[in-house]
């Protein structure tokens, strides 16, 4: 069984390879033709951390996955076990150091954000300081690189320091601050227990939420699905326990009449609605197809 380190992983995956991987993932499970058991989830709040487990097979694919992806004190690490579909036998370990599930992560995001977002938005606004927050804006620009950013954090050192790290990537970004907030796009990528101020959504026609991806989690005011047309990449795990599941149990909105991000990626979205919102809680089937494009780049 072949072990690979994130330095060989690094040397084949491109933007093109993640987005293309992901992509197929959520329109295959929309279409049914994926098995995606229930994450589990351990928590380590003493220590500032959580582990999610997670497994995929696309079918007809010649691997199937399981992840472990941990992040303890704001730091990513994990691996993923990478299964001949055919035989049962161990193909390969991508230690990745939990890098495959990030841009797995932020490839849904700016994929369902490029699909939904108005075409004429020309400022995004970030919600968050950390990894992922910086991913975002990196992937999303592949796909609208005449996007321009705002950042907003909670702390304002942290959010200089992203602001001066994506401008060191060549993207013109800048900090949002209390009084300029508005933003008509809004990607939410906290780890938050609680909803983020109701002012950060005010002009918000698009949103797309990626941080609440395990239970007690939730960065969306609930009132905000009342009459938007919302999307989730999984309906149970978004309903268990996604953005989506807590306006459910509050009753702002009725369970079921979500679309399938996988359905708006092969068809298209057309709005009907003043507000769309995109409910991320990440599938092992993404984790399952681009490790088997990992493979399949290296020839395996």
């Amino acid at each position: 069984m072949r072990l690979v380190g994130i330095g060989e992983i690094r040397s084949v995956v491109t933007p093109e390879l993640v987005f293309g991987a992901v992509r197929e993932a959520l329109i295959a499970h929309a279409e049914g033709r994926t098995q995606v058991p229930n994450p589990m989830v351990l928590d380590f709040p003493g220590a500032s951390g959580d582990c999610h487990v997670k497994a995929g097979y696309v079918d007809g694919s010649a691997h199937f996955t399981v992840k472990i992806a941990s992040t303890f004190a704001s730091v990513n690490n994990g691996l993923m076990l990478v299964v001949d579909a055919t035989t049962g036998e161990p193909a390969a370990v991508l230690a990745d150091e939990g890098r495959l599930t990030a841009w797995r992560t932020a490839a849904a995001g700016a994929l369902i954000t490029d699909a939904m977002a108005p075409a004429d938005v020309d400022e995004v606004l970030i919600l968050g300081t950390g990894d992922q927050a910086r991913l975002q804006a990196i992937w999303l620009s592949q796909l609208r690189p005449q996007v321009t950013f705002r950042i907003w954090g909670r702390r304002p050192q942290a959010t200089d320091r992203l602001v001066a790290k994506l401008s060191a990537k060549g993207l013109t970004v800048r900090p949002a601050t209390d009084i300029d907030t508005g933003a008509r796009c809004v990607i939410s990528t906290t780890p938050a227990t609680s909803p983020l101020p109701r002012e950060l959504f005010l002009d918000a026609e698009h949103l797309t939420g990626v941080g609440t991806d395990m239970p007690g989690k939730g960065e969306l005011p609930v009132e905000l699905f009342a009459g938007a047309t919302v999307v989730t990449d999984h309906r149970g795990q978004c309903l268990d326990h996604g953005d989506y599941g807590n306006a459910v149990r509050a009753g702002v909105i009725a369970a079921g009449l979500d679309l399938s991000v996988g359905e708006v990626l092969r068809d298209g979205f057309t709005r009907t609605t003043s507000r769309s919102i995109a409910d991320l809680t990440g599938l092992g089937v993404q984790d399952a197809a681009t490790a088997s494009a990992v493979l399949t780049a290296f020839g395996r």
